[in-house]
């Protein structure tokens, strides 16, 4: 069959000042009297587990293909055939805006490109094709050209970078003025608020900040968290990874259709579920803090009530945004300066484009219910989490405030978290289980995947997450205050692998539902979907309650390992910028890659701790510094305790 991807030599096309390098996207024709063609078709219908071989790319260097066609004249008749995809072409039209094809010699370059590939079709395989440019690159524009937006984001960049040495530099001379040693004075918190706002950009000081031990018993309670984000962290690149290179130029396109067959698939396709451990942990930090500080109380008032829901939701929401701005700045101009190639647009056009126009779906973070056209999808968590965030956070004044409520609060969210993916699948006629397909990504935008938009990025199909995160918090309180011991009890150590055995069970249990199509609506997959969301969220739950009193072994030990701990400061960073880092890695290819699962985990861990070391940086010189800020702005409700090592160790924890 036809090569999915098959690319001209990039540069050396561009090497020739009147060079001109075209992106085409390819649709074969169907022939009726072709064996080859009913090969293709038939290999396509199955667009579970095979990409579409009557879809194809093509690299064209036009110099090349000027050459190639003597009489263009005999291939004019190709015009007529216009695309089938129309979602495609208005997709294209939208992302690559700066390169509308117009001009006479745009129209030119169409038909050689046409005539070329139909010339080449013709000859290998006796079949016609239609295509579409989606964009081409000439040798004396390859480069874009700077505009105000760009100055902006170079302007900003410069200033953060003075702020920060300024800083690090009156940082360095309170610290000779200090008796102190400079280590130790770096570490403690400074009392005088002045001081602690002009040094918030200090390197020294933020750095500490992200290695610094934890002080208190809560942060030792729950240390095997950093376990379980910088895990988390891990298959969501793993994840991500596997998507992604699904969508670049690659050589045996039949390694990706062949993985999706074999058993052990599953964990990575139902390992979507992953997200779940966030959410809980979200959830379960949310409760103890807010409980510990008893802003709340049975006889506080109304306007007190809403006072506080205020207080702590923009608390949040202002720590959070300078590093979503920073990221969709970055998508939105130096991004695409960072590479060049053939599929190097095709990675990151749409990010520069989205990023500029749609910036406010992340800045109001709804990205999770408006995904289309969108910057960063991986932000649709962050919208995700910012709403639950903010029903869970009224769900826990109402209960402060009103105790007898909370069992029916918590019993309807419960029925809730059930229901609403059950009747979503069943009223919508979705799969069981959401799980990508090759054709879903390979377009750089989620396309014929309904299951995914309804079940995966909406606030309420996730309300268990926080829920039970709520849950455990209310057992941990108990616990440290009953005073209750669970270590060294054989009962709660097979507890432990019950658990292991039941996340295994829950994730090959999707096996079926990948392999297999069932007829919709159906009432099994109804209860499917809502029960096995629940199910992943309650092994989450037992493993958070268990490792709560330092249950575990050797799991414990490994969550708690200190190495962990600065993974975990910065995981909230990894999340966001890991797609950057996943994007230049991958746009680096000028020629179709030969993909083997060797390769592929090779690119996850270098694009993991590739990703950690931006990660790092963007957390000294950016979170730190603005967390800090916001905190000296905002008075601390509880005195000296608030701006101590502790809190200021965690600035983002409930972010991913």
């Amino acid at each position: 069959m036809p090569a999915l991807y098959q690319l001209d030599d990039y540069d050396l096309c561009l090497d020739n000042q009147a060079g001109t390098y075209c992106l085409v996207y390819v649709e074969i024709l169907p022939n009726a009297s072709s064996a080859l063609w009913h090969q293709i078709d038939q290999v396509s219908q199955d667009s579970k587990h095979r990409f579409r071989h009557d879809r194809v790319f093509r690299g064209v260097c036009l110099e090349s293909c000027k050459q190639r066609i003597n009489h263009l004249s005999e291939f004019r008749e190709y015009e007529k055939e216009e695309i089938l995809d129309k979602e495609l072409i208005s997709y294209y039209d939208k992302v690559h805006r700066r390169d509308a094809m117009n001009s006479d010699r745009d129209l030119f370059n169409k038909e050689v490109v046409k005539g070329c590939l139909n010339q080449k079709f013709s000859e290998k395989f006796s079949l016609r094709t239609r295509s579409l440019i989606e964009y081409c690159v000439s040798a004396s524009d390859k480069d874009l050209k700077m505009d105000l937006l760009d100055l902006a984001f170079y302007g900003i960049l410069v200033v953060i970078l003075f702020i920060t040495l300024c800083s690090s530099f009156l940082d360095y001379r309170l610290s000779k003025m200090n008796s102190q040693k400079s280590e130790s004075f770096y570490r403690e918190p400074l009392m005088d608020r002045r001081q602690r706002l002009l040094t918030s950009f200090s390197v020294v000081r933020n750095y500490h900040r992200l290695v610094e031990p934890y002080n208190s018993d809560f942060s030792r309670d729950v240390s095997f968290f950093d376990g379980f984000r910088v895990i988390g962290v891990f298959v969501v690149i793993l994840g991500h990874t596997l998507m992604v290179f699904m969508t670049v130029p690659i050589e045996n396109p039949e390694f990706f259709e062949q993985f999706l067959f074999r058993f052990e698939t599953s964990i990575f396709q139902n390992g979507s579920l992953v997200i779940q451990i966030f959410f809980v942990m979200s959830g379960f930090l949310l409760y103890v803090k807010f409980t510990k500080r008893q802003q709340i109380q049975p006889k506080t008032g109304t306007l007190e009530c809403i006072a506080v829901y205020f207080r702590v939701f923009s608390y949040r929401y202002f720590r959070l945004l300078p590093s979503l701005l920073a990221l969709i700045l970055f998508n939105g101009t130096l991004l695409v300066r960072l590479q060049n190639g053939p599929f190097w647009r095709h990675l990151t056009e749409a990010e520069r484009v989205f990023c500029r126009a749609n910036w406010w779906k992340n800045v109001f973070f709804v990205t999770n219910h408006m995904l289309e056209d969108s910057c960063s999808h991986q932000t649709w968590y962050l919208g995700a989490d910012m709403q639950l965030f903010e029903l869970f956070l009224i769900v826990i004044i109402i209960t402060k405030k009103h105790p007898k409520l909370t069992r029916t609060i918590y019993t309807t969210l419960l029925a809730l978290a059930f229901a609403v993916p059950a009747v979503l699948t069943y009223v919508l006629e979705l799969d069981g289980i959401y799980h990508i397909r090759p054709e879903t990504y390979r377009y750089l935008y989620f396309r014929h995947s309904d299951t995914f938009y309804q079940m995966y990025p909406p606030f309420y199909t996730n309300l268990g997450g926080y829920l039970f995160g709520f849950l455990c918090g209310h057992f941990y309180l108990r616990q440290r205050s009953g005073n209750v011991e669970l270590l060294g009890h054989l009962k709660y150590d097979l507890a432990m692998w019950l658990l292991v055995l039941a996340t295994l069970g829950v994730l090959f249990s999707g096996y079926i539902f990948i392999r297999q199509d069932f007829a919709k609506p159906s009432l099994w997959l109804a209860l499917y979907a809502g029960i096995h969301k629940i199910l992943w969220v309650l092994i989450c739950a037992g493993f958070v309650i268990l490792m709560c009193r330092k249950v575990g072994g050797i799991a414990y030990d490994f969550c708690t390992l200190p190495a962990f701990r600065p993974l975990a400061r910065i995981s909230f960073q990894s999340f966001l910028w890991h797609i950057v880092v996943l994007r230049t890695v991958a746009g680096n290819f000028r020629q179709p890659v030969y993909v083997s699962s060797f390769f592929l985990l090779c690119n996850v861990f270098s694009v993991f701790i590739l990703t950690q070391f931006v990660a790092a940086l963007v957390a000294v010189l950016l979170e730190y510094p603005f967390v800090e800020v916001l905190r000296c702005l905002i008075k601390p409700e509880k005195g000296p305790e608030e701006v101590g090592p502790e809190i200021q160790m965690r600035p983002a924890q409930s972010a991913v």
